[in-house]
């Protein structure tokens, strides 16, 4: 949902906006993950001059990968939100660089007295997704010569040596997988 802040500004009070983002509007492809049924946020948005402040909670059930495995994960995001948008900084010539100041960092840009709220609530949805989500921490995984589903049983494929280069690498997975 795309808000005029042009509009939110003559308004002179905040708007208070429920939201039911689908798999459409997180734009995200099957295999990163998929929204079991419409996710449910409540924003509301305050204008103080060029400052917008965006607020508000979002509740989604996904399903995702196990990056082990490949098998669907239930994952479930309850988070609440409090960001910071600005107009877009104004670049007078292609390839013109502008500086950022420390707090430009946690600061979002409009742009055209447009900010889409929608886009913003999928955004805080998608930084809840692992980098590698598991089905459970046992997860054996598949094998990486045939395929087999480790969880199952067990393959009948031979080990190959390892390359003598990539020893120590070895030797670091073993002491990582032992921490886990």
């Amino acid at each position: 949902m795309v808000v005029n802040i042009g509009r939110l500004k003559m308004a002179g009070e905040p708007l208070s906006l429920e939201l039911a983002i689908s798999n459409r509007d997180l734009a995200l492809g099957p295999s990163v993950c998929t929204l079991n049924r419409p996710a449910r946020a409540q924003v509301r948005l305050a204008v103080a001059g060029d400052a917008v402040r965006v607020a508000g909670a979002v509740k989604a059930n996904l399903e995702v990968s196990c990056s082990r495995c490949l098998k669907p994960v239930d994952w479930s995001v309850n988070k609440e939100f409090d960001l910071e948008y600005h107009p877009d900084p104004v670049v007078n010539r292609e390839g013109e660089e502008i500086e950022l100041e420390f707090g430009d960092l946690t600061v979002g840009f409009y742009r055209n007295e447009q900010l889409d709220v929608g886009a913003s609530v999928g955004e805080q949805i998608v930084l809840e997704i692992p980098m590698k989500p598991v089905c459970k921490e046992s997860c054996e995984g598949l094998c990486d010569q045939c395929g087999q589903d480790l969880n199952e049983g067990s393959c009948s494929c031979s080990r190959r040596p390892l390359d003598p280069r990539l020893a120590r690498l070895a030797e670091l997975k073993l002491k990582m997988n032992r921490k886990q």
